[in-house]
Parts: C-alpha cells; sequence; structure tokens
C-alpha cells in the first residue's frame, strides 16, 4: 500500500481512511490467502528436509565406509571373534594380537621370535657443531680498539640471555682474552662451566666449550648461541650473531656449513638439487615429503642428524648417492656416519621358521604385532565374542524402527483444517505463546497421505523382507521380524537369543546377508532391478537413501527424490519443485501487492474529486446565502 500522507474529508466530514480499507478488504484477502499457501509450502520444504536429515544420520552411522565400526556394508564391522596372547598362562604384552571377521575359532604358537625387524638407519658418526669456534681473530691490537668502542657481548645458554662486560684493559694476546671471555661467562652461567679456550695452529682461533661442573668431561645437551650485541667486536673475533654449538635449521647450506653452488644426491632413485641458499629445515622437509621412503630428523641436544628408512627389514633399505657432499655436511655420509643395517624378523609358528620384513604381519585371518623378544613359546587363542556385532545389530534394529516411525508418524498425521497460517494482522492480536501453540496445530498433516514418503516406507520394509539372491538366510533366521501390531507399521523386533546363536553357528552367512553387493554398479540405472535382487540388506538400504537424498545427478539428469522435491538441507535453493513453487507464489504476492496499491490509489482519487466538489458546493451555498441577506 502506498506510504503517502493523505489529508480526507475534511470537506465531507466522511473517515474516508476507514471506508478505503473496508473497500480494499477483498484485495487483501487475496494477498493474505497466497501468503498463507506460501507459509504451507516453507512448512512443506521443512518438513520434507528433516526427513532428508533423518536417512542422512541413518545412512551415515550404518551404511559409510568411514564409520567401520558400524558400517553394515562392510565385514569389518561383523568381527565376533576376540584374539589373546599368552606365555605359559599369563598374558604378555611382547605379542599384540587382533583377530579379523576372517578368522577362525582356535589357537596357534609362536614357539619363538629370533630377532624383531628394524629399519635402516644412519646417524651422525660425531656431533655435527659440536662447539662455537671462531674463525681467524683479528690482531689484538685491533680487537682492544673495538673493545674500547663497546666491550658488551651477549651470549644465550638454554634460552637464558646474559650479556657480559670485558675490561676495557688491553689484551696482550689471544690467550688473555679467551681467559677475560671464560671469567665472565661462568659468572653469567653459574650453573655450568663455559669455557673460552685458544686453537688453532697459529693459536688465532677461540672456541667455547662446555663442561660438566667442576669436571674436564665436556657436557652434550646444551644450546649455547652467539647474540647479536656489538656486530663490529663480533666481527673483530670472527663471530656471527646465530652462531651456535648445534645446528640453527633456520640457516641456509652456506651459512651452516659454508657450501657454494648447488647440492645434489640421490636416495632411494630420488634425486635431489637443492640450491646454497636453501634452510637445512627445507632440505629436511623436502626429503621426508618426497617418496624416497626416508626420514631425517635432528637431535639438538646429541647435535646429531639421523636419517632413518620409513619401512621395516629389506624393503625399506636406504640407497644414497652423495655427489655433492650435503650429507657428509649431516655427517650421514662420506664415512662420518654411523649405519645401522635393517634386519627382518625372524620367528617359528607352529613349527615353521619364516621372516618377515616388518613386524606386523597377519597370520590366518589374525594380524600378529610383535612388539619384543618373547620369553617363551607364546599361545594365540582366538575365540567367539558375539556381544559387540549382536549390540551393533540392535542398535541398528532400534535406528531403523525410530526411522519408520517418524516417516509414518508424518504420513497418517491428521491435518488441522481449522487452523491456518497466520496473517499480520493476526499475528499482532496475539502472542508469542498463542501464536506458537497456533502454528503447532496448523503445521499438522503438511505431508499427510504423501507419496514420496510413502515409497520410501514401503521401499525400506521390502529391502528387509525380500531374500537376498543366492543366500539361504533371512533376517528371520536371525530372530528379526516385523512386530505383530500393525499399528507400528513394520517395524522390527529382535530376538537376542536367536541373533546370538546364528551370529555363532553362521557368521558367515550372517556377513553376506547384511554385506553382499551387486556386480551392477549404482550409476546403472538400467540394471536397477537385478542389483536389488543380489545385494545384500545393508547395501539395499543404503541404495534406497541415496535414490532419495543423493546430491549428483543421475544418467538422467535427476537427483535424489527429496532433493528434488524440497532441495538439500544446506545452501540456497532455487531448483526443487518446492522452491520453484515458493518463487511462483512470491511473484504473484508482488503482483498482487502492487494491484493493491493501484487501487488504493485510485479509491483516494475519487474521494478526493468527491471532497473537491463538495467543497465548491459548499463555496456556492455560502455565497447564495449571503444574497438573500
Amino acid at each position: 500500500m502506498s506510504d503517502t500522507l493523505r489529508l480526507s474529508g475534511l470537506a465531507s466530514g466522511i473517515d474516508t481512511d476507514s471506508m478505503i480499507q473496508k473497500l480494499l478488504k477483498v484485495e487483501q484477502v487475496k494477498v493474505d490467502n497466497v501468503k498463507k499457501d506460501r507459509d504451507y509450502t516453507e512448512w512443506q520444504r521443512e518438513d520434507y528436509r528433516e526427513i532428508s536429515t533423518l536417512l542422512s544420520g541413518f545412512q551415515s552411522t550404518y551404511f559409510d565406509y568411514l564409520n567401520s565400526s558400524t558400517n553394515l556394508r562392510s565385514a569389518t564391522a561383523f568381527n565376533i571373534f576376540a584374539a589373546s596372547a599368552s606365555i605359559s598362562g599369563t598374558a604378555t604384552t611382547a605379542v599384540s594380537v587382533s583377530a579379523s571377521s576372517s578368522a577362525t575359532k582356535g589357537s596357534f604358537t609362536i614357539d619363538s621370535v629370533t630377532q624383531l625387524a628394524t629399519k635402516d638407519k644412519y646417524e651422525s658418526g660425531s656431533e655435527v657443531v659440536s662447539n662455537v669456534k671462531t674463525g681467524t681473530l683479528s690482531s689484538i691490537s685491533n680487537i682492544n680498539s673495538k673493545i674500547d668502542l663497546n666491550n658488551k657481548l651477549t651470549f644465550e645458554f638454554d634460552g637464558v640471555k646474559k650479556t657480559i662486560e670485558l675490561s676495557t684493559t688491553d689484551y696482550v694476546n689471544n690467550t688473555a682474552l679467551a681467559t677475560q671471555l671464560t671469567t665472565h661467562l661462568k659468572e653469567a652461567f653459574g650453573n655450568v662451566d663455559i669455557t673460552a679456550e685458544v686453537t688453532g695452529a697459529g693459536l688465532d682461533e677461540i672456541e667455547f666449550k662446555i663442561y660438566e661442573k667442576g669436571t674436564t668431561t665436556e657436557e652434550l645437551g646444551h644450546t649455547f648461541t652467539v647474540g647479536s650485541t656489538n656486530s663490529e667486536l663480533l666481527q673483530a673475533i670472527n663471530l656471527t650473531a646465530g652462531d651456535s654449538n648445534v645446528v640453527n635449521l633456520n640457516r641456509s647450506l652456506s651459512q651452516m656449513f659454508g657450501t657454494s653452488g648447488d647440492s645434489s644426491l640421490t636416495i632411494n632413485g630420488e634425486t635431489f638439487t637443492f640450491a646454497d641458499t636453501t634452510s637445512i629445515s627445507k632440505v629436511m622437509d623436502t626429503i621426508n615429503n618426497s617418496d624416497a621412503g626416508v626420514s631425517i630428523s635432528y637431535d639438538s641436544y646429541n647435535d646429531k642428524f639421523t636419517m632413518l628408512a620409513n619401512d621395516y627389514g629389506s624393503n625399506g633399505d636406504i640407497a644414497v648417492t652423495d655427489t655433492s657432499g650435503l650429507l657428509a655436511n649431516f655427517k650421514l655420509a662420506g664415512g662420518a656416519e654411523t649405519h645401522t643395517a635393517s634386519q627382518n624378523a625372524i620367528f617359528e609358528i607352529n613349527g615353521v621358521s619364516t621372516t618377515r620384513s616388518t613386524n606386523e604381519f597377519e597370520y590366518n585371518g589374525t594380524t600378529i604385532t610383535l612388539n619384543e623378544i618373547p620369553t617363551g613359546a607364546v599361545n594365540v587363542n582366538i575365540d567367539v565374542d558375539t556381544t559387540d556385532v549382536k549390540d551393533m545389530i540392535v542398535k541398528f534394529v532400534e535406528k531403523y524402527n525410530e526411522v519408520l516411525k517418524t516417516i509414518n508418524d508424518k504420513i497418517y498425521e491428521t491435518k488441522s483444517y481449522d487452523y491456518e497460517p497466520l496473517t499480520a494482522e493476526e499475528r499482532d492480536a496475539m502472542s508469542e505463546t498463542e501464536i506458537e501453540n497456533w502454528e503447532k496445530q496448523a503445521r499438522k498433516g503438511t505431508l499427510s497421505n504423501d507419496p514420496t514418503l510413502k515409497s520410501i516406507t514401503t521401499s525400506l520394509r521390502q529391502a528387509l523382507y525380500e531374500s537376498v539372491e543366492g543366500l539361504g538366510i533371512t533376517l528371520y533366521d536371525l530372530g528379526i521380524q516385523s512386530t505383530s501390531n500393525y499399528k507400528e507399521q513394520g517395524q522390527l523386533t529382535i530376538n537376542e537369543a536367536k541373533l546370538d546363536k546364528a551370529l555363532k553357528e553362521r557368521p558367515n552367512e550372517v556377513i553376506a546377508l547384511f554385506t553382499t553387493e551387486s556386480d551392477v554398479d549404482y550409476t546403472d540405472t538400467a540394471n536397477r532391478s537385478t542389483r536389488y535382487k543380489q545385494n545384500g540388506l545393508a547395501n539395499r538400504l543404503n541404495d534406497i537413501i541415496q535414490n532419495n537424498i543423493r546430491i549428483t545427478s543421475d544418467s538422467d539428469g535427476r537427483k535424489g527424490y527429496l532433493i528434488e522435491k524440497a532441495g538439500r538441507t544446506t545452501g540456497v535453493d532455487v531448483s526443487s519443485d518446492l522452491a520453484k513453487k515458493i518463487a511462483t507464489m512470491d511473484e504473484k504476492i508482488d503482483r498482487l501487492l502492487e494491484l493493491l496499491s493501484d487501487h488504493e490509489d485510485n479509491y483516494y482519487y475519487q474521494f478526493a474529486k468527491m471532497e473537491s466538489a463538495i467543497g465548491q458546493l459548499n463555496s456556492q451555498s455560502s455565497w447564495l446565502a449571503q444574497q438573500f441577506g
């Protein structure tokens, strides 16, 4: 309606606004009726989407390979075997065992384990950096001049930063400078002995060493780093900020090892080339994330690199060609390395000696993991335990019943014809509680007798009742059948004793009943009936759910029935049947509102003309009255 401010009824005294609103009532009813239909259609879409969400949750719990423990389409979920390992009747952790669904009840013996499988390993033969060491010192006079200008130096030990101040008295030689450095470092870091020692053939270098307190034994496990204070003095004694007794992985190959140009190497057939500006960490990450099958790590406590094969045993043997000495800088090649060759696991099982390149292997459906050399023969026992599988099937039936009941409740819900969606005017006259109670009644029966929902429940029930082609077992043989109460519309009951017996006596048939999958692909719509007959129960139910909530299009360009009807539960929906219906209603509402506004403007125009005529008449009457004075 128009928002134009109008002053009416001034001449006639008629309540024009009220009269026009009454005249527009018929037009407003047309708008309200379409809005009611739109609200009702929106409710239908929401209710369809609730069913989609319900089916999606059912599918993700019981028919999704990501949920291996409850995926009824996989034999893994039906594992009724439990394995245990013991030595002389006592449980052992030396060997771990896990039985799969393909195991058989019984026992076997791991008579002995001679050796475990290990990985091929290269380790730095000695510390890579060892100690912070200066380059060749400049003349002592130059060093003294730099000290006179700024006598402070910063060092960091195990994360603690300290600043020392050297004496400004001229040092007579490098030894005197080293003695002064030692004194101040021990004062600054009192928990260990840090000494500066003159080294080099010409006694023209200083090496910083860390000793165990009060001993002459160098101590590992500490990080000693040169700070960035006083660059001129650092340059004079040939140190660089960041110099450390451990490898700085953020430094480049050139900075850390003095390499020049590209470095190339080959590991297990994978060739790598690194520029001298490449950081150590980048080199390691590139190799570790490649197909070379090795992992390189650095231990700052021991100041050593390790290159370890990813695979155990002979399958992981490392072959290296280090043409440019890159790994030699890591002390992993060139004779500076320590090599521990891989070995295969050697063991005897049921009297047969054999080897494996890994400590984990399968024997008769049982996964065996050798954790350590056992102290004696290991007895492995495989027994039947149906508890978990039985509980899974019971919960599946409960969820199936919940799904069926929820859909049936929608189908058989009685529509309340006395309650319709509220208009804006009706809402304004109600409280929030009254609106909520009204709409609760008005929303009943939105999907009453809906053919799509009826098709879903019929398909779900038939999928479980009809036999699987080629199998001689049905749900009835598992103690699962429809309830005798017809009002429960096909819900299932379980005889758990009968189910337990079937799992113990016919486990492979039970697995086949649920997991069998047809050779006909789901996308082959032309042979869908053949797929249905050959499919086990879980795959049948999954197909039915897919038929209804599939968001991808089939060969005919069609999505799932519920998706075609009401769209996805997330995102913008413009292509579903109900979305198109709602859009059409929105267009109709807009047209009716425009027409309503036009009618309103026309009525006000006509009343304005009437007011004008009455005004003129009143003016003439007044003039005549004056003439007859």
